[in-house]
């Protein structure tokens, strides 16, 4: 939906993570880009609770346009606060700009290219009306998992994921090897454990799965992965089945024959022959998932373990975002 600045009065706030990937190659840039726009507000977080501190400031300013300058993380921080907390009388609309390592929630509904090219021309829009500004609304992906709070953000994984991100962050990202060359790195290393089955601690994970409140089944899996997002890494829309919840599941069960023909036909959301739930793919839309398992989940690259396996954790709706890309 096509939207004109003239039709409400933008009042800008910018959530600006310094340490993310991007800003820390180009520090003070950002700062720079705005400085011909006076009334666009900007707050350095780093932590969650400074994302919350700098949430309830715009509040009190009456921001209706949040703009997010940092990782995936960030941005998880920022939904966690606007669907737990609720600060604002009536959510904000959000802007994602590509800052961080490795992007995944900006490039299915950020800011297309450079960043500070993308906050000038959003913030021209917002004083001039100049610009076609598009309005995507998205599912936000609620996570409770025992021991931990209620978490806010739009991709979760568990098995080679939540691994292949524990491997990145200790093995890879600290030397150099970051964005799409360390994850793609990281999933290569994963699957080729899978394909080879030389280590069953990178393909084996166990997990009793109940979807939508029916029996729980218990199984070993390779992949699990749920998200309110159409675009994954590298544009992948790993999802092929039915339902009409708002969380996309895809999960791939340990050992699953025909991994190397099937896996590519997936990711591109392309149900093949041999890609069924007989062989051990699955995939769906749902509104509720509760899993038992013992090792971490991710949130939008952030890791949670579950302190115990007599609660489930839970993943389910949290609430819409509504998200502002400039087309």
């Amino acid at each position: 939906m096509a939207i004109s600045a003239s039709e409400e009065t933008v009042r800008i706030g910018i959530l600006y993570n310094p340490l993310s990937g991007k800003n820390r190659q180009a520090p003070g840039a950002l700062q720079r880009a705005i400085s011909g726009y006076p009334h666009v507000l900007m707050r350095e977080v780093r932590t969650p609770r400074e994302v919350d501190d700098a949430l309830a400031d715009f509040a009190r300013r009456d921001i209706n346009l949040i703009v997010i300058s940092g990782g995936d993380g960030t941005v998880q921080a920022a939904l966690t606060v606007l669907f737990t907390r609720s600060p604002f009388a009536a959510c904000p609309q959000l802007a994602v700009l590509a800052a961080g390592t490795t992007n995944m929630i900006a490039g299915d509904v950020g800011l297309d290219g450079d960043q500070h090219r993308a906050l000038h021309r959003l913030c021209d829009w917002a004083r001039t009306g100049r610009g076609r500004v598009v309005r995507r609304q998205r599912p936000v992906l609620r996570l409770q998992v025992p021991g931990h709070e209620v978490k806010c953000g739009m991709f979760c994984g568990a098995a080679i994921i939540s691994q292949g991100i524990d491997y990145y962050q200790h093995n890879l990202h600290n030397r150099g090897l970051h964005g799409v060359v360390g994850i793609g790195l990281t999933l290569c290393r994963s699957l080729w454990a899978a394909v080879r089955h030389s280590d069953h601690r990178l393909t084996a994970t166990a997990m009793t799965v109940s979807l939508d409140g029916q029996s729980p089944q218990q199984d070993n899996f390779l992949l699990f992965l749920v998200t309110t997002l159409e675009r994954l890494f590298f544009g992948r829309r790993p999802f092929w089945g039915d339902g009409q919840g708002p969380l996309r599941y895809t999960a791939v069960r340990t050992q699953a024959p025909y991994l190397l023909q099937v896996l590519p036909m997936l990711a591109r959301g392309r149900q093949c022959r041999r890609g069924t739930p007989e062989n051990g793919y699955f995939s769906g839309n749902v509104n509720e998932i509760r899993i038992i398992v013992d090792s971490s989940v991710a949130l939008d690259g952030e890791l949670y373990t579950p302190d115990t396996m007599q609660k489930p954790t839970v993943l389910q709706c949290g609430g819409k975002a509504t998200f502002l890309r400039i087309e």
